[in-house]
């Protein structure tokens, strides 16, 4: 076999393998869907792979059914490639039958991997889900799975590091062990403090965290006068267009950047603002998870807060901190 032959089959495995990872999370993602969650993206990255959900499924069926996607859908592509290997070996093509050989086998590895029972692992979803079912509390299961998922990354670091000194793993499996296990350690951590922040700020109501003093802006005003006396000496980079009482748009600090500097004088608000997004607007019965949530979803700084049309107050990505700040023991406890 030529040289060539060697290259383009390490680039057909290559291709595979990334496309059985890709298939491998898109499981996730229809799974998610049909459960009414929607998915922002996949991303593909050094260790595998992360369907990245907009929010927590409903029940422990849910998560059971989206964890345990990916593991089967592994196996699934695992026993095309076995048989595609069987008549590679009928052929008698020894570089085909080692290329589906590898496949079939990291597919498995890729499958008995991720049913560690360490959350964020799907395994470790899985356990998760029975917990919550035993326990009735995604907070408490999360809490325990984490534990469980920081556990087995702790392990793995150990074993990179006592590799060190076994000199036939020495090169490779110290480094690989070590950056899987720190990997494992800091999305489990990651994984419960955000279950512990949307448990928490869902049972908050907007109120609490609103700041009632909203500065608004009329549409009459002119632009110069908008940068001098709102954008100036205001920390907020976007203001409510209001006209008596009622909030009729938004204008930013990018919004004005799009008007040139010789033209603040002659053009109002009105001119530059645009239509408030309801996305970003909010009513007395949100939680602060929405607010959250809804800034984080649409990259905005804030979201307004209304009462039969009327502005009532202002919710920031300031103020939600400034809440947890002050209520320091948000992220105890695991009920």
């Amino acid at each position: 076999m030529t040289v060539l032959s060697y290259w383009g089959s390490a680039v057909m495995v290559s291709l595979l393998f990334f496309a059985s990872v890709l298939f491998h999370e898109l499981s996730h993602a229809l799974i998610a869907r049909r459960a009414g969650i929607p998915v922002n993206n996949i991303v593909l990255f050094i260790f595998g792979g992360m369907a990245q959900m907009e929010d927590e499924p409903a029940s422990p069926w849910d998560e059971f059914k989206m964890a345990i996607a990916g593991p089967i859908a592994s196996v699934l592509i695992a026993v095309v490639f076995f048989g595609a290997a069987l008549a590679a070996a009928l052929y008698g093509n020894r570089l085909l039958l080692a290329s589906f050989n590898y496949l079939w086998f990291i597919n498995i590895v890729l499958a008995v991997f991720n049913m560690i029972p360490g959350f964020p692992l799907d395994g470790g979803r899985v356990f998760r889900a029975g917990l919550w079912k035993l326990t009735g509390s995604l907070r408490r299961a999360t809490w325990i799975a984490a534990l469980t998922g920081q556990a087995f990354g702790w392990v793995l670091i150990a074993l990179g590091v006592g590799s060190l000194f076994y000199p036939p793993l020495r090169a490779f499996a110290s480094i690989w062990f070590a950056l899987i296990g720190w990997f494992l350690v800091s999305a489990a951590r990651n994984s419960y403090q955000q279950t512990v922040l949307k448990d928490t700020l869902a049972r908050v109501p907007v109120a609490d965290v609103m700041n009632p003093e909203v500065t608004a802006v009329t549409p009459d005003v002119s632009v110069q006068r908008l940068v001098t006396d709102y954008f100036l000496r205001e920390s907020a980079s976007s203001f409510p267009v209001e006209r008596e009482g009622e909030i009729i748009g938004v204008v930013a600090v990018e919004d004005v950047r799009a008007l040139p500097r010789e033209e603040w004088e002659l053009r109002v608000v009105a001119d530059i603002m645009r239509p408030l997004a309801e996305e970003r607007v909010l009513h007395s019965d949100n939680d602060a998870w929405d607010a959250a949530s809804r800034m984080a979803k649409h990259n905005a700084d804030s979201v307004f807060v209304t009462d039969d049309g009327r502005m009532t107050g202002i919710i920031t990505r300031a103020t939600i901190a400034r809440w947890l700040s002050t209520h320091a023991n948000w992220a105890r406890g695991t009920t």
